[in-house]
């Protein structure tokens, strides 16, 4: 009986996955923006884990976002997660949020902070521990 047990607790998991997959990819399959990043990762590590992974700092994230914006505007938020499948840092600085690759620094997207694509096809940690005011 314990053998079926794991088994049907293994199926459970893997179907929730799926499950929480296909609501965060909509109908099409496609998250939206969609782009590619150079580090692959899945989406169940712990902050420490793609901080060790990370290639590119926080620091060197901060450049390329506020060289992609043309602007010195010290950042609001600073975060490092899963987008799309790839290991980013998301720059929120000068109304913008912007998508640097964790691996080499490249900007993936950029769009006004507030737009409707940016709740879409990213993975919020609701426990990150950083408060911001989203007036809308």
């Amino acid at each position: 009986m314990k053998k079926y047990g794991k088994a049907i607790l293994l199926a459970a998991s893997a179907l929730l996955s799926l499950a929480a997959f296909a609501q965060k990819t909509g109908q099409n399959g496609a998250q939206n923006p969609s782009y590619t990043g150079s580090l692959p990762v899945s989406e169940n590590l712990s902050a420490q884990q793609y901080q060790a992974m990370a290639k590119v700092s926080l620091q060197d994230a901060v450049k390329a976002a506020q060289a992609a914006l043309n602007t010195t505007a010290t950042p609001t938020k600073v975060k490092l997660g899963v987008e799309n499948g790839y290991l980013v840092w998301e720059v929120v600085l000068a109304g913008q949020e912007v998508k640097v690759d964790a691996g080499n620094g490249q900007v993936l997207h950029q769009e006004a902070v507030g737009a409707p694509e940016e709740k879409d096809g990213e993975r919020h940690d609701e426990n990150d521990g950083e408060s911001h005011d989203d007036n809308g």
